[in-house]
């Protein structure tokens, strides 16, 4: 299974916000050596470089407010070859989107003050639960997508 594939396809995720994206390809400065977008970490876990922006949003101009870089791990080691792997995907991208929607629907309806600082606040790693590859439960991205946004451990922190 191509793992990189399968995940570059969910980024970016956005909204007049918020945008969560894949960094570009690195250059390591001290080796030479380019990083693409999905690498493997020492304990041989799937990383990737992802970058979480806020933006300012004035009328139909945007500016960055806020923008993090930081490399996350978004399958562990141990779930490389679990077939359930894209249905995780899958269920993490929709339940992303599922929480920038209801925050920008909040910002609508009642100002930004309502919607909190919940994704100012965060770091990208925090915006991924590959720890939920552990439930044996979930099978399908619908159901990843529940057992991701019913947690407040999980991602349902981002919901309103």
């Amino acid at each position: 299974m191509d793992l990189a594939a399968a995940f570059s396809q969910h980024l970016p995720i956005s909204s007049a916000h918020y945008s969560l994206e894949i960094a570009e390809q690195r250059i390591d400065g001290d080796a030479g050596e380019a990083w693409s977008a999905l690498s493997v970490n020492a304990e041989g876990d799937r990383v990737v470089t992802v970058r979480l922006v806020v933006w300012e949003v004035d009328g139909d101009d945007r500016s960055i407010r806020d923008i993090k870089e930081q490399d996350v791990v978004v399958v562990p080691a141990a779930h490389v070859d679990d077939p359930r792997v894209p249905a995780y995907f899958d269920g993490w991208a929709a339940a992303v989107r599922t929480a920038f929607t209801r925050l920008e629907e909040v910002i609508v309806a009642e100002g930004e003050a309502a919607a909190g600082n919940r994704v100012e606040e965060a770091v990208p790693y925090e915006m991924f639960c590959p720890e939920v590859l552990e439930l044996r439960r979930p099978q399908t991205a619908e159901e990843f997508t529940d057992a991701l946004l019913s947690n407040r451990k999980r991602l349902g922190w981002l919901l309103p």
